[in-house]
């Protein structure tokens, strides 16, 4: 069976957020957070849906444990990569895919 806190608990440790830091951000308290994390009891949908537009995150992510683009799935590197990616402005964004595609040419 799927475990929704563990999904919750990946995405909150790929943000670099200890527990007090992530429930702040959405709206439930440590010990909540704690609960779910732990499989005591499941998220509201309240929950979810805050955990979502905080994070940027998807919805099947968080439902499904699967985070996909088409029909492959992100590892948590290339999930990470891509929620911080998104929070970059345009000229980031541009300076990220110049690096890359020069480290694909060296290698």
């Amino acid at each position: 069976m799927y475990d929704i806190g563990g999904s919750i608990r990946r995405l909150r440790k790929l943000n670099m957020l200890n527990q007090n830091e992530f429930s702040r951000r959405i709206g439930i308290s440590q010990g909540s957070l704690s609960d779910i994390e732990s499989g005591k009891c499941k998220p509201s949908i309240d929950t979810v849906v805050s955990i979502h537009q905080t994070f940027n995150c998807s919805l099947e992510l968080l439902l499904t444990g699967n985070m996909q683009i088409g029909d492959k799935e992100l590892s948590d590197m290339e999930s990470r990569l891509l929620q911080v990616y998104r929070e970059l402005d345009s000229k980031d964004k541009s300076e990220i895919l110049e690096i890359a595609s020069l480290k694909l040419r060296i290698h």
